[in-house]
């Protein structure tokens, strides 16, 4: 077990320079290839031909992507460990970028997306371990520090995406990436040159619960994977869709719908800045959040669907402030499990739930929207499965337990 003297608060940075640096470079690549695409689709389809069904296609890589490392990227920690784990994941990065920027088709580009929304998903898993390993004594700090770069990383490309392809066509725009991606690896490459030892793991005695006993069995854990499931879904429609949505049902241009979905994903900063060290200061009255989110969910998308034409800056950026859940899950990842082996379990197992549910959405929507030509039905369905879903997780959330002790309890 670690000592008490490992998780005595110390200066931020004290030794641990290079962990710092690439958890941050690391946040600020992890949302390049979803928030940076779906602006450029009309300049895309210019070029070669995007349908309905590419766009919703693409629209669930990136869900799928994220969930199939919920799957693999415990597997190979455990084998790779950390460091090498995200050295992995910003090669798959970096590659998934060139790929997309050098398609030739709408295959291709998928392809492309494919390989770096894996290794995005590589990073979703590890970086919260990441963040317990290196700062066990600054977990909401880092946590708060990481998901902040994260919300500009998700805004920043939306926003800059279509003015950049104006200059250096669409290619640049999504090849512009990989450089930051390229920046990020060099200080996981040098930690893991450095064969620094894997000291702040929990001692083995305190991890078999976890290995003994799958997450699934674990209430709470399901309850953090449907709080990540209902910001995913939101997120990850809106990703895929909110451009076309606003420009139908509010007249705006392409520019401006563009600048819209940034500021969706620009709500995430403040959010990303305030809500983990909210969650630890509210303690067992965290689920609390969850039953917030749903109000704004609930405000935001009745605004969408009867005064889209009045305020549609304020309707967006209150249905973004319900998206408050993954910085709240995320956390919860840390502050719900008693060691790093229980977090990258933890982390693993809601990221295949979230993830796998908001795969469902960009092509249930498209789906939606091609049976009824009205985008009225959409909006409804994300309206009730964002507020129905939160029930049942603020219910479970509410005991305060930890994935650890319930997982004890099965044994």
């Amino acid at each position: 077990m670690s000592s008490p003297a490992s998780n005595a608060p110390r200066a931020l940075l004290a030794g641990r320079v290079l962990a710092f640096a690439g958890i941050v470079l690391v946040a600020f690549s992890m949302r390049a290839a979803v928030a940076g695409l779906s602006p450029l689709i009309p300049e895309i389809s210019a070029t070669y031909e995007l349908n309905t069904a590419a766009i919703a296609l693409l629209g669930a890589i990136a869900p799928l992507s994220f969930a199939a490392g919920g799957i693999f990227t415990p597997r190979i920690e455990k084998r790779i460990g950390i460091e090498r784990t995200l050295i992995l994941a910003l090669v798959l990065m970096i590659a998934g970028h060139i790929l997309r920027a050098f398609s030739v088709n709408w295959q291709t580009l998928a392809f492309g997306a494919l390989t770096a929304l894996v290794g995005m998903g590589f990073a979703n898993v590890a970086m919260p371990p990441a963040v317990r390993k290196y700062f066990p004594d600054r977990v909401s700090t880092m946590t708060a520090i990481y998901m902040s770069v994260m919300s500009i990383s998700a805004f920043l490309p939306a926003l800059i995406a279509v003015p950049v392809a104006h200059v250096v066509t669409w290619r640049g725009s999504l090849l512009q990436w990989a450089i930051f991606a390229i920046l990020a690896l060099i200080p996981w490459v040098v930690e893991y040159r450095s064969h620094r030892k894997d000291s702040s793991f929990d001692a083995p005695e305190a991890a078999p619960l976890v290995r003994r006993v799958h997450p699934w069995h674990s209430p709470t854990a399901w309850s953090v994977g449907i709080v990540l499931a209902v910001s995913s879904i939101t997120g990850y429609a809106m990703y895929a869709w909110m451009p076309v949505i606003l420009i139908d049902i509010a007249g705006v241009t392409p520019a401006q719908s563009g600048a819209l979905l940034a500021l969706f994903a620009g709500i995430g900063l403040p959010l990303a800045f305030v809500v983990p060290g909210l969650a630890k200061r509210m303690g067992k009255h965290a689920h609390w959040l969850v039953t917030i989110s749903s109000v704004f969910y609930l405000v935001g998308y009745l605004g969408l669907l009867f005064a889209p034409d009045h305020l549609i800056w304020l309707w967006v950026a209150i249905v973004g402030t319900g998206c408050l859940e993954f910085p709240l899950a995320l956390t919860l990842v840390n502050l719900r499990t008693e060691n790093v082996r229980s977090s990258m379990a933890l982390s693993g197992f809601a990221q295949i739930v979230a993830y796998l549910s908001a795969a469902l959405a960009p092509p249930l929507m498209g789906i939606l929207y091609g049976s009824t030509s009205s985008w009225t039905v959409v909006l409804i369905t994300l309206l009730v499965v964002s507020v129905a879903l939160n029930v049942p997780a603020a219910v479970i959330l509410r005991r305060n337990r930890t994935v650890d002790v319930e997982l004890h309890s099965k044994v």
